[in-house]
């Protein structure tokens, strides 16, 4: 029977990292605990949700994002969600001045939406009294029908064209 070698347990594994560098055990544990909450997010979704396209075909997706708006962890949803969403957050967080209790709504295909049904909700949470959010949570879900001429929104155009208005 081989033995293995026995591990000098004097240097900390901590000590032998260069400077700057995470340690691998908390960031393994970071991670798994923003993937926990972007899974619950999802799972939370689909239970309160009315809606045969989130709560039966599961067309949706959430996320969580830093101060800046990039990923930390999505959830294992929708794959089609998972590399536009965070041109959507991006978006946001670009084009608002967020306060606490805002919240973004949009799916404009050209701020990394995928279609139009596709409607996405950026949520900036804030910690304690601070005046600008801490991170944000981020649900893209797949609905039924958001208007226009045809019925479920999906009509005969061949164009989306963007208007942008000059009032800012």
């Amino acid at each position: 029977m081989a033995r293995a070698n026995k591990v000098d347990r004097t240097t900390p594994a901590r000590a032998s990292r260069l400077p700057g560098t995470p340690d691998p055990i908390e960031l393994a544990i970071f991670r798994s605990a923003f993937h926990s909450i972007a899974e619950e997010m999802g799972a939370t979704l689909r239970r309160t949700a009315f809606s045969p396209n989130i709560k039966e075909r599961r067309d949706y997706s959430c996320a969580v994002f830093d101060g800046a708006g990039q990923v930390i962890a999505m959830g294992d949803h929708m794959p089609v969600h998972l590399g536009s969403t965070p041109m959507s957050v991006k978006a946001a967080v670009e084009a608002l001045e967020f306060d606490p209790g805002d919240i973004a709504i949009l799916n404009d295909p050209y701020a990394g939406g995928t279609h139009l049904p596709d409607i996405t909700m950026v949520l900036p949470v804030y910690v304690r009294k601070s005046k600008s959010p801490a991170f944000y949570v981020a649900s893209r879900a797949h609905h039924a029908d958001v208007g226009g001429t045809y019925p479920g929104s999906m009509g005969l155009c061949r164009d989306l064209r963007r208007q942008v208005s000059q009032t800012r």
